[in-house]
């Protein structure tokens, strides 16, 4: 009877959608023991928050590619729209841009409108041609990159003020606003994703194209939506990242957008579509940033963290890619 009871349990764990990310969990846990039996400072609670500070920027990015990558598609444009949105921002509360000068909220809002445009163009294009996403989105990646360096001349935007520094550097209950700020985009998230038919339509989009359309679904206009939200997040991201350095340079973020691929492919975001939890997202984005903040404290140098990710990121999709396989197998045979 028990034997017969521990295997409906397991059988239980293995249809849960969750059961995917146990690897991933195991993966953070042992990763964090080694850690902290090298240096003794990784698990205490200072570091761990430092580990989420350093996670914000490359965690909202993640969560901005999640939304296309699970609608089946693809988003490589989000690392230089985040620094289009700090600068944007940056520079309405201090010099102006082309005369429009304003407070911090009125800059906050005006650069996350500024940035789902450029989304939202992308998104005209993705869903009303039959141009790939990646080759869209790669040459908005190098356009947005231009338009960042001409409105900022060229120049890094300083003397931002306090309250703008704040969105990094101040604390509510003893955790920084951009901590926080990242929570909260991680729970809207998974609101949208899991309990709104919105959420059940991105899915399903990206797990079949065709019979979503044949549902009824306007596929063209769920498709144009992610872009303005993967725009408008990367916005917020540059937003925090520039209040976290203290200026807005024009190369911010570069690169960023591998670290966003690799924590979606971490964390189970299937890389064809129609798959991926925000609980992974989070967990993906979480080990990046352990990788980083770990091989600090262990004096490893970058070039050894890039091998690293490298080498998780196609571990990852190959145990994503051997569990589909799995379940593909025990669904087939149960039928």
């Amino acid at each position: 009877m028990k034997d017969m009871n521990k295997e409906n349990l397991w059988n239980k764990m293995k249809k849960s959608k969750y059961f995917e990310l146990v690897g991933l969990i195991c993966l953070i846990i042992v990763f964090s023991g080694i850690v902290q039996a090298r240096s003794g400072n990784f698990l205490t609670v200072h570091n761990l928050g430092n580990i989420l500070k350093e996670i914000v920027v490359y965690g909202i990015l993640a969560c901005a590619l999640a939304f296309p990558l699970i609608n089946g598609t693809f988003d490589l444009s989000i690392s230089s729209t985040s620094a289009l949105g700090g600068t944007v921002c940056a520079l309405m509360v201090t010099d102006g841009l082309y005369g429009v000068k304003t407070n911090l909220a009125g800059a906050v809002v005006g650069a996350v409108v500024f940035c789902a445009v450029i989304g939202a163009m992308n998104g005209i294009v993705v869903a009303k041609t039959k141009i790939d996403p990646f080759i869209v989105t790669l040459g908005t990646q190098t356009a947005v990159r231009g338009l960042v360096y001409i409105v900022s001349k060229n120049t890094a935007v300083t003397n931002l003020p306090n309250e703008f520094k704040a969105l990094s550097k101040s604390e509510v209950l003893g955790i920084s606003i951009s901590v926080w700020i990242l929570v909260i985009v991680f729970l809207l998230m998974a609101v949208i994703l899991g309990k709104t038919s919105y959420g059940r339509k991105i899915y399903a989009i990206g797990g079949n194209y065709q019979a979503a359309y044949l549902s009824g679904i306007n596929v063209s206009a769920v498709r144009f939506s992610t872009y303005v939200i993967s725009g408008g997040l990367s916005a917020i991201a540059g937003i925090l990242s520039t209040a976290r350095v203290g200026s807005a340079t024009p190369n911010a973020g570069t690169g960023y957008e591998t670290i966003a691929i690799s924590a979606c492919a971490i964390g189970g975001v299937a890389l064809s579509g129609g798959k991926g939890l925000t609980i992974g997202v989070f967990l993906g984005a979480l080990l990046m940033g352990m990788i980083t903040n770990g091989m600090n404290l262990m004096y490893i140098g970058s070039n050894w963290q890039y091998v690293v990710r490298g080498v998780l990121m196609i571990l990852a999709v190959f145990y994503s890619q051997w569990f589909s396989r799995i379940s593909a197998r025990e669904t087939k045979e149960k039928k």
